[in-house]
């Protein structure tokens, strides 16, 4: 079985950003805890986990010969390689698009794959699967 996988964590690539934002985060819960009491701190605290999880916690991204595999440690996503139609990159990465040609849902219902400095090796493993599941 041939497959290739790789682990993004944004935290660790920029320590500077995330101790600035870290001690934004902390002074906001701060805030909320001392002017309007716990429960609300709590509810902060639970507000910028869920929306900052896939920057703190790291992403494994694995791609075998039959399904595309992300593994965000809150939960794991599994996709057909059927499903998708073609790629595109992006600044960070690319999208494996359901649709043949582009349209302006591809963000929406595509899968977005973060790549590493060293991508070129992942690309052609897509292409090839993509070619195969066509």
């Amino acid at each position: 079985m041939n497959e290739i996988s790789w682990q993004i964590h944004k935290a660790k690539e920029n320590p500077k950003k995330t101790i600035i934002v870290s001690v934004f985060l902390l002074l906001v819960i701060l805030y909320f805890f001392i002017f309007y009491g716990l429960l609300w701190a709590v509810i902060a605290v639970l507000i910028f986990f869920i929306s900052l999880n896939n920057y703190y916690l790291p992403i494994t991204y694995t791609l075998t010969d039959k399904m595309v595999i992300i593994d965000k440690k809150i939960y794991k996503e599994k996709r057909e390689w059927q499903t998708f139609r073609r790629y595109f990159l992006t600044s960070n990465g690319l999208v494996l698009s359901p649709f043949s040609k582009k349209t302006f849902f591809d963000n929406f219902r595509g899968l977005h794959l973060l790549l590493p400095k060293d991508k070129d090796e992942i690309i052609k493993f897509i292409e090839n699967r993509l070619l195969k599941a066509n």
